[in-house]
């Protein structure tokens, strides 16, 4: 994203909607300059106009520009630092394998969320439902062959860095992805290992 693109979702995150010329102001361009990176960050649902007379302003009604939620995601993030806080008071709390039990059911829980497929499902179908499931949600998984059983390569950790510092949240995807294919395996890597991806062996059956 551009650099003007982003002060814009700061401005506008800070100070709340305004109308072009303000905006502009605050983000030291033309109004006319300003537009074109408006129309783009409308165009990705970041920004949306709201009319400041249902706003209770008094005088001729103005066009304000206003954060979407889409706006807001793009915003800084520190989602990691508290997931390894609640991760670290939990295991405090609880201790270890606890906390391993509460992940492996968060894990099952997530899997629920899957599409369901058809009654009697061969094992192919689970594991690309499992690669599709977990793609959709920036996993960037994908199934190979592997001396005949079925490989599911798990290619990004959407929270490796708590998984580094906090390895028993390894146990929410072991779970996910035990709940989707729902058949014999085996995790041979990880990437909390500094592996190259988290790699689950998926045994066909005989």
């Amino acid at each position: 994203m551009s650099t003007v693109r982003q002060t814009i979702l700061e401005t506008l995150s800070t100070r709340g909607p305004l109308p072009l010329e303000e905006l502009a102001r605050d983000a030291a361009h033309t109004p006319m300059a300003l537009r074109y990176h408006l129309a783009r960050l409308m165009n990705d649902g970041q920004v949306v106009l709201q009319d400041a007379a249902h706003r209770g302003v008094v005088g001729r009604p103005q066009l304000l520009y206003a954060l979407a939620d889409e706006g807001h995601e793009e915003l800084p993030k520190q989602y990691h630092q508290l997931a390894e806080q609640l991760i670290a008071e939990i295991i405090e709390t609880q201790g270890p394998k606890q906390a391993r039990v509460m992940l492996r059911r968060a894990g099952r829980r997530a899997a629920e969320a899957a599409t369901p497929l058809r009654q009697g499902a061969g094992i192919q179908a689970r594991v690309n439902r499992a690669a599709a499931f977990l793609s959709a949600r920036g996993y960037l998984a994908r199934v190979e062959k592997s001396n005949g059983d079925l490989l599911l390569r798990v290619c990004n950790c959407p929270y490796r860095r708590v998984a580094r510092e906090h390895r028993e949240v390894c146990e929410l995807d072991i779970a996910l992805v035990d709940a989707l294919v729902d058949a014999p395996m085996k995790m041979t890597q990880c990437l909390a290992n500094c592996d190259c991806a988290c790699s689950f062996v998926i045994r066909k059956p005989k």
